[in-house]
């Protein structure tokens, strides 16, 4: 499925010969690797709607640094037959979240044309003297890596293992039962309502820091539910395993608010 998937994701082969390089390499040196359609493995991490990083695979999330990874953009990731079907007019599918789930939080070979703007034109603002048209000013999820290709995954990770760079996600912390038995409830009750006889074992969780406006009076939790026998030692630790899911994880996890009192669960 991984290898078939790839296959069709690009906008373009890259044209002239691939470089096989390393990514330090390319921003220690981006200049030199401009235009150029470059191979590189690493680990694909923070993924958020079109935009993801490459980083090197060693990197841990006790030394993650986004400044030594490459973003590169979901938008060109199409399959020639759905390009082919905007052209005539009709509707072409957004495929992002789908590579989303198959490459965020894995080791993956792939090729694309390096763009070195965003790498040789910082800090801003422009230094004194400079001409407005040789800045380019790039945002914090500009790409440099584009027209890309995911050639093999060579290891899948959960998202406990996965990097992240997103600020506004902390961690995860056991609900007290003052919580947990509600929002179980709630939930059961929710299914009840569709009809399901679901009873897989699950867990509820506090996040570090709710995703809520200042000013609402709502509690958050998290309720995740377990594919597997048992989730003990796999259960999420960072909120970033809600918000950005993926398929290498053995659970599928809810919001949960309490409002006026009371407890909902919105599954997806």
């Amino acid at each position: 499925m991984l290898h078939i998937f790839a296959a069709v994701l690009a906008l373009s082969d890259p044209a002239g010969p691939v470089v096989e390089v390393r990514i330090a390499d390319v921003i220690a040196d981006p200049e030199r690797y401009g235009g150029q359609a470059l191979r590189i493995r690493g680990q694909v991490d923070a993924c958020y709607g079109f935009v993801c990083s490459i980083c090197p695979e060693e990197m841990t999330p006790d030394t993650a640094d986004g400044e030594k990874c490459l973003r590169i953009a979901f938008d060109g990731f199409v399959s020639e037959e759905d390009r082919a079907r905007e052209d005539e007019g009709g509707y072409m599918p957004a495929p992002w979240h789908e590579v989303e789930k198959l490459f965020r939080f894995s080791v993956v070979t792939a090729e694309g044309v390096f763009n070195p703007s965003c790498l040789t034109n910082r800090p801003w603002p422009r230094e004194p003297g400079a001409r407005a048209d040789d800045v380019v000013v790039c945002s914090d999820r500009a790409t440099t890596w584009q027209s890309v290709r995911v050639r093999a995954v060579h290891r899948r990770l959960p998202s406990n293992a996965g990097l992240v760079f997103d600020r506004e996600r902390g961690g995860l912390s056991p609900a007290p039962e003052s919580v947990s038995v509600p929002v179980k409830t709630a939930y059961r009750d929710y299914l009840r309502l569709i009809g399901s006889d679901e009873d897989d074992p699950s867990a509820v969780f506090i996040p570090e820091l709710a995703n809520l406006k200042p000013g609402l009076a709502s509690e958050e939790a998290r309720l995740c539910i377990c594919l597997k026998d048992d989730c003990e030692a796999d259960w999420p630790r960072r909120d970033v395993s809600v918000w950005a899911r993926t398929s290498n994880d053995p659970y599928i996890c809810h919001v949960a608010l309490r409002t006026d009192g009371v407890w909902r669960v919105f599954p997806e």
